[in-house]
């Protein structure tokens, strides 16, 4: 269960970051504003993010003992 928080988490906050930074691109551009790509963009990176934390914690224990 806590490696579901952790993704969660991560998804989260990916997902914001994504979002401010594709609020910062242009100066004067509101969420109602973002074109599908942009959309797509913040989606994409969020699912990378949780599935980068559910994927080193479902690793074999010589995987994931080897990365720092």
């Amino acid at each position: 269960m806590q490696f579901y928080v952790k993704a969660a988490y991560a998804g989260l906050v990916t997902f914001l970051g994504s979002l401010l930074a594709a609020l910062q691109a242009v100066e004067g551009i509101e969420i109602g504003d973002l074109a599908t790509p942009a959309w797509v963009t913040i989606g994409l990176a969020t699912v990378l993010a949780i599935g980068g934390v559910l994927g080193l914690q479902a690793a074999p224990p010589t995987v994931s003992t080897s990365v720092r």
